[in-house]
């Protein structure tokens, strides 16, 4: 079984990332993220984040491996919730620290012999079911208590249901927007209607969908 097999139920992408500019947007998303950065020496852990952060940088390039929503308690064996909105040098949570991207998909592959991801499946399966449906439709769907699924989710996953649901939907929005498709954007999302799209957008974002489309960001603070 190649790296790519081994890693596929864990991890749901691995890229480079790089950015130049006066502004790094750190923008919010459902999953913990692995992060190796060239200008800083070791990996970090980015925990789900339920709002955009902005931050003065000047340029930046990383690798990035992003955990599959449901798995990461079960990766990196501490409660998700305990990441949320956090930046933590990964040797605090593995107790050791990685020099490059060949070290930490070598670890991480070590971390993951024994794992299995059938522990993880029912948070795994309300994680994909929240994209299109309602909390207690999920927990229906799942034959699981609201307040149970709640307590698993947000230990599992860092966020509740509702924040997942949120923030995912408003990530759809930040990748689909363009100015004057708000309205289109908000019947094809799920969302009330634009009003409802623009009130999520600026508690997520900082900014309505308008002024983030055109570049008129809220006051970046330093790394």
């Amino acid at each position: 079984m190649d790296v790519e097999q081994r890693l596929r139920p864990w991890v749901s992408a691995i890229g480079s990332q790089s950015f130049e500019g006066d502004t790094y947007v750190l923008e919010p998303d459902t999953a913990t993220t692995l992060v190796m950065c060239t200008e800083s020496k070791g990996a970090v852990v980015v925990g789900p984040q339920d709002r955009a952060r902005y931050y003065r940088w000047r340029s930046a390039e990383r690798t990035v491996v992003r955990l599959t929503p449901g798995r990461a308690q079960a990766v990196l064996d501490v409660p998700v919730d305990a990441l949320a909105g956090r930046v933590v040098p990964l040797s605090e949570v593995w107790g050791r620290s990685v020099a490059d991207e060949v070290e930490l998909t070598s670890v991480l592959l070590g971390r993951l012999a024994s794992a299995d991801p059938a522990r993880s499946d029912l948070v795994h399966a309300a994680a994909r079911l929240l994209r299109t449906h309602g909390v207690a439709d999920t927990a229906r769907a799942l034959d699981v208590s609201e307040r149970h699924l709640r307590t698993l989710f947000t230990r599992a996953v860092g966020l509740s249901p509702k924040q997942f649901a949120r923030v995912d939907r408003v990530r759809r929005v930040v990748a689909r927007g363009r100015r004057g498709e708000w309205a289109r954007l908000a019947a094809e999302l799920g969302y009330y209607d634009q009003a409802h799209l623009t009130s999520e957008f600026r508690a997520t974002m900082g900014v309505p969908p308008g002024a983030y489309v055109a570049g008129k960001l809220p006051a970046a603070t330093s790394c």
